[in-house]
């Protein structure tokens, strides 16, 4: 019993070790690095013209691409990261409307009146919902 609560304690240290290594080989490539200088100026200026991060992103790696042939840009789709705890990226979601608050609000009554009619329960069932509803 002892043995194994050393053993776990001991993997556990080095997992924790290990997992906090790799975020500091995690770097922005260069077409990133550009791309959201120019996105945070245009922001700052008031010229992103109704654009998202998303559709701006898009089309700027591929003038940085275009550019810079020697350079690598990142893809558009990466691998999903686990999140760390002290991450320095702030998430932005340029989605967002004025009304969104009102429509989940809306979309959350809806959900109440489907739930007693067709018996839906659940986080997946409220997930699939509000997926439609919004």
């Amino acid at each position: 019993m002892k043995a194994q609560f050393v053993a776990v304690a001991l993997g556990t240290a080095l997992s924790v070790v290990g997992l906090s290594s790799l975020p500091s080989f995690a770097a922005k490539s260069p077409a990133m690095e550009a791309c959201s200088k120019q996105w945070d100026d245009m922001k700052a200026a008031g010229k992103t013209e109704g654009k998202t991060w998303p559709s701006f992103w898009s089309q700027c790696s591929k003038d940085f691409a275009a550019n810079n042939p020697g350079a690598a840009a990142a893809p558009e789709k990466p691998a999903a990261k686990k999140a760390t705890a002290k991450s320095t990226v702030t998430a932005r979601n340029e989605d967002d409307s004025a009304g969104s608050a009102q429509l989940k609000k809306d979309c959350d009554a809806k959900w109440d009146a489907n739930k007693a009619k067709t018996g839906a329960h659940g986080w997946h069932d409220y997930f699939q919902f509000m997926s439609k509803c919004m």
